[in-house]
């Protein structure tokens, strides 16, 4: 799971659909997000407490408003370019993968 910070400071709920070091391509559940606009992605690769939030800095460089009657609860599908390369552990991979085939998208 993740949540993504607009450049007004609210975070919303998102879901990372795919994601690669150079950037994100996220479901998120607001409609107050444009193209180049400066955001946060806080990702949280497991679901332990104790593991720290990994936080990637970036701009938007697509929003897609998605279908109403498929889209369950994600407004828009949004991509994400990071400023800085992001680099994961093999076991924050692992967390992202099973809580997405738990949900049924991976």
């Amino acid at each position: 799971m993740a949540s993504l910070e607009r450049p007004d400071g609210e975070q919303r709920a998102a879901l990372v659909h795919d994601m690669s070091e150079s950037g994100a391509l996220v479901l998120v559940r607001t409609t107050k997000v444009a193209v180049n606009d400066e955001v946060a992605l806080l990702l949280h690769p497991t679901q332990q407490s104790d593991d720290p939030t990994r936080i990637a800095h970036g701009v938007i460089v697509r929003v897609e408003e998605l279908p109403a009657d498929d889209s369950g609860p994600w407004m828009r599908r949004v991509a994400i370019r990071f400023h800085e390369p992001v680099r994961m552990i093999d076991s924050e991979i692992a967390g992202f993968r099973e809580r997405a085939r738990r949900l049924g998208i991976g």
